[in-house]
C-alpha cells in the first residue's frame, strides 16, 4: 500500500494546487517526545497529526489531509466518482461524468498555460478555472455520454 504522504503529493499534483508543506514540532521530555505535524497547502492547513515519531505524525497528518480533500473537493474538480454541479453556461446540472485521465490532462495543460507570474490562491484559482473550462469543452466535444451501471 502506498504511503499517505506520497498519495497526498500525487493527488495535489493531479489537482494542480501546489505542494504540501510539512511543519513538524516536538514537545515533551527528550526520552518520550510527542510530535505534532501540520500539512499546509498555500498557507491553509489541510491536515494535522500527532504521534511518537515525526514519521508517524506526518503520516497521520497526510491521512487527514486526504480526508479533507475528499470532504472538500477543489472547485470544479470532483474528488472521486461523479459530482453534481450547476453550470453557468446553459444550466446543466450534474452529475458530471468523470474521466480521470481527461481531467488530469486538463489540469496539466491548465497548469502549464496559466500565467507563471501568478502565485498562491490567485494562481490556484486561475488553474482551476482554465482546467474546468477545458474539461467542460472536451465533454461537450464528446457529445452525449451515456453511463452504464456496472454489474456486480
Amino acid at each position: 500500500m502506498a504511503h499517505p504522504k506520497g498519495l497526498l503529493m500525487e493527488r495535489l499534483k493531479k489537482l494542480g494546487i501546489g505542494k504540501p508543506e510539512f511543519r513538524t514540532d516536538n514537545t515533551g521530555p527528550e526520552h518520550q517526545p510527542t510530535f505534532l505535524s501540520d500539512i499546509l497547502v498555500d498557507g491553509e492547513v489541510y491536515g494535522t497529526g500527532q504521534g511518537p515519531t515525526k514519521r508517524e505524525a506526518e503520516r497521520l497528518a497526510a491521512e487527514e489531509a486526504l480526508a479533507f480533500l475528499e470532504r472538500n473537493p477543489v472547485q470544479g474538480v470532483p474528488a472521486a466518482g461523479n459530482a453534481t454541479e450547476t453550470l453557468d453556461d446553459g444550466g446543466f446540472e450534474g452529475p458530471w461524468p468523470v474521466f480521470e485521465h481527461l481531467l488530469a490532462t486538463s489540469l496539466e495543460v491548465a497548469n502549464e498555460r496559466t500565467d507563471s507570474r501568478l502565485a498562491g490562491s490567485e494562481a490556484r484559482d486561475a488553474v482551476r478555472e482554465f482546467a474546468l473550462s477545458l474539461y467542460k469543452e472536451l465533454l461537450q466535444d464528446l457529445g452525449d455520454v451515456v453511463e452504464v451501471d456496472e454489474e456486480e
